[in-house]
């Protein structure tokens, strides 16, 4: 069996875009104030959550955490940098319920509400009978294998509203988790003034009769 040498192996060329891209450094130059100014939103937004949360406290989970939140940072989801922020949460091998913000690189600024474990039947049962009211028209449902599939498509998301009940019951129990997403792209006019604090508590109140106990 013959080998090429390192010699031997021809480059391929570079192209046109491949050198303007590699010459423009504006991108990495801006990136870390980018970056910083989002995780100054999440402090901000966690802070938020913290005042409207706490007081009806008594009316979730015992086992969630209003003490503690988590920033994390990462640079390739799908290749993408993302911050995101776990608040409030509760993790555990059976039971999860956190309510997860996500900054996607370019794709969006994601607001979720992750929940998983013995009451999830209780939650399914309550987005059921919420999901034509006006606050679901927008919230989209998480279809993937798993919880942590961010790619907002067809295959992944499907808007709440729009889903056939026996299907869409059959489907999340057979997940065994409930994932459901307001998204804000930063295509979208709106997004340059948007108050992350506000939209945040806002995604918080609007599915409220689903997490809480009356």
């Amino acid at each position: 069996m013959n080998f090429k040498s390192a010699d031997d192996i021809e480059p391929s060329s570079w192209s046109e875009k491949e050198l303007r891209l590699v010459n423009h450094v504006e991108l990495f130059q801006c990136k870390p104030a980018i970056l910083k100014k989002a995780e100054n939103r999440f402090f901000a937004l966690q802070k938020g959550l913290e005042k409207e949360i706490i007081p009806l406290s008594t009316n979730l989970p015992k086992n969630l955490d209003l003490l503690k939140n988590q920033i994390a940072r990462g640079e390739n989801h799908n290749g993408f940098p993302f911050l995101s922020l776990d608040y409030p949460q509760n993790f555990s091998k059976t039971e999860m319920f956190t309510m997860r913000t996500l900054f996607w690189w370019g794709h969006y600024l994601g607001f979720s509400l992750i929940l998983k474990g013995e009451r999830l039947t209780i939650y399914l049962e309550r987005l059921l009978e919420n999901r034509k009211t006006e606050p679901f028209q927008d919230i989209f449902v998480c279809l993937a294998p798993n919880p942590w599939e961010w790619e907002l498509n067809e295959k992944n998301y499907s808007l709440v509203s729009k889903s056939n009940t026996e299907e869409f019951q059959k489907t999340i129990l057979e997940l065994g988790y409930l994932k459901l997403m307001r998204v804000v792209t930063f295509t979208d006019g709106k997004f340059m003034a948007l108050n992350w604090t506000q939209t945040g508590v806002q995604f918080w109140k609007d599915l409220a009769p689903i997490t809480m106990d009356k």
